[in-house]
């Protein structure tokens, strides 16, 4: 186990991405589910970009909620947008609230542009106030989002893409990890380019 952070979250070092959801069916997200309570795996990162991947997990997730912690993100970028779909996260993973909710592929040029009045972080930050949310945190194939975002103080994770061939993120994770933010590896097997899924596992897990 592993202190996810300043999360308060204690979570195994390998976790589940659920972009996978959308090839497989209900029946085969039970499965998966069972396999993942077998190996004491208990973080969980779905999105509402993935089609059904909430919806499914929600439904296998049931009467076990409490052994995992949820993450799911959204692409949205205003104010409403961001409101009606952290609505529809909690209705689709049938849950009163989720552990952690990001704000998904936010580039450079955005960044800025995330956090007035009118804009989705207003949003989390009132989700989070009302019990519906537990940590904020941000995701971005972008290296400045990331750095921008742990020195912000405004995200408790940041999420980034880091494999054998995508190592760029280095720096940027030493520096998250020594202010207490939650580092997420994306795209481990570099979407799919690495074969040898056991010799990429092992590179990441030999990283602090």
């Amino acid at each position: 186990m592993r202190k996810f952070g300043n999360t308060g979250m204690e979570i195994k070092r390998v976790g589940f991405g659920g972009i996978p959801i959308q090839r497989i069916s209900q029946e085969d997200t039970n499965k998966v589910i069972d396999e993942l309570e077998k190996c004491g795996v208990n973080f969980i990162d779905t999105a509402r970009g993935y089609t059904i991947s909430e919806e499914y997990l929600g439904n296998a997730l049931k009467g076990r909620r409490e052994k995992f912690y949820i993450a799911t993100k959204s692409m949205s970028r205003d104010y409403e947008s961001m409101k009606k779909d952290i609505e529809i996260s909690l209705k689709n993973l049938q849950t009163d609230y989720i552990d952690l909710y990001q704000m998904h592929n936010v580039k450079p040029a955005e960044y800025d542009t995330i956090f007035g009045e009118d804009r989705a972080y207003r949003a989390l930050l009132e989700a989070k106030e009302a019990g519906k949310i537990k940590h904020i945190g941000i995701t971005s194939h972008g290296l400045e989002t990331v750095e921008k975002a742990v020195e912000s103080g405004k995200f408790e994770t940041i999420q980034f893409p880091y494999n054998i061939v995508e190592n760029q993120a280095d720096e940027v994770f030493k520096k998250a990890h020594e202010k207490g933010v939650g580092t997420i590896v994306m795209k481990p097997l570099a979407g799919g380019a690495i074969d040898d899924g056991t010799l990429a596992m092992k590179y990441i897990l030999s990283r602090e």
